[in-house]
């Protein structure tokens, strides 16, 4: 812990001073040994917090708090933005309906709006779940890079939750183009035994996804019938949070493909 303050620390005198700083003056600064100091800013490198000023042994920030920072304020607006289509859809369908983003090739819930109808799921903001067999995670794959795509399924695998889990890469590709055509992705009894999803993606200014909205349901109250109906509801309401996030033109193509097809 004393490592971490120590880190904390010096990230922040980093951050307030006007010109990058030696390892000798951030010793001094802090009253730390050169020695905890030369490994601290070894660490920070090695991750990416701090570079090198160029023909210098002198150290600044990086870039990459920045992103972080952006990352949060993001996700602060995203959740405003989501938190009333959220109550509205749970509302509508009476049905539990989540909002998730996706880190680290997994989705993450970052909210949750339980449904009136009785349902035992076990889902709560901050849970992790995977992406091939979730709604939520389907609906950002099918619009991310496939490249982006190849990385997340060869780091996490395809396993087997239930007897209708897609498996192979091959299924996954056919699979994620139904769900570009559709416009929303459909879990068909494919993570939890008994349980149907529909998910849509929450494009950001570019036309990425940026989280996904989901309705979950016992299969004996959302027959595929139902979730065909829901999955159509949810991405007029899902484009909605895609218009607060940046996302205005209809058919501009992004790296994803043709933003067209969610609406």
């Amino acid at each position: 812990m004393k490592s971490v303050a120590k880190a904390l620390a010096m990230i922040e005198e980093l951050a307030s001073s006007p010109r990058a700083l030696s390892a000798i003056q951030l010793s001094r600064q802090l009253k730390v040994p050169r020695s905890t100091i030369y490994r601290l800013l070894q660490t920070l490198a090695r991750h990416g917090f701090i570079v090198r000023e160029d023909g210098m042994a002198c150290y600044r920030l990086s870039f990459k708090l920045l992103d972080l920072g952006h990352r949060v304020l993001e996700r602060t607006d995203l959740l405003e933005a989501a938190r009333p289509i959220l109550r509205d859809l749970s509302a509508r369908f009476r049905e539990t309906v989540h909002l998730a983003v996706e880190e680290d090739g997994r989705m993450v819930y970052l909210d949750k709006v339980e449904g009136s109808a009785p349902f035992c799921t076990h889902s709560r903001p901050g849970r992790r779940v995977p992406m091939h067999c979730t709604a939520l995670g389907k609906a950002v794959l099918a619009y991310l890079p496939a490249e982006r795509v190849r990385a997340i399924l060869g780091r996490h695998g395809l396993q087997g939750h239930t007897a209708r889990t897609i498996v192979s890469y091959a299924g996954m590709v056919e699979e994620l183009e139904s769900v570009r055509r559709r416009g929303y992705a459909l879990d068909d009894v494919e993570f939890e035994e008994g349980v149907r999803c529909v998910g849509a993606p929450v494009l950001d200014h570019r036309g990425v996804p940026m989280a996904a909205i989901s309705v979950s349901a016992p299969v004996s109250r959302m027959s595929k019938a139902q979730a065909r109906r829901a999955g159509k509801i949810l991405c007029a309401a899902v484009a909605g949070v895609s218009g607060a996030m940046g996302w205005q033109v209809p058919g501009r193509r992004s790296r994803a493909g043709s933003v067209s097809r969610v609406t």
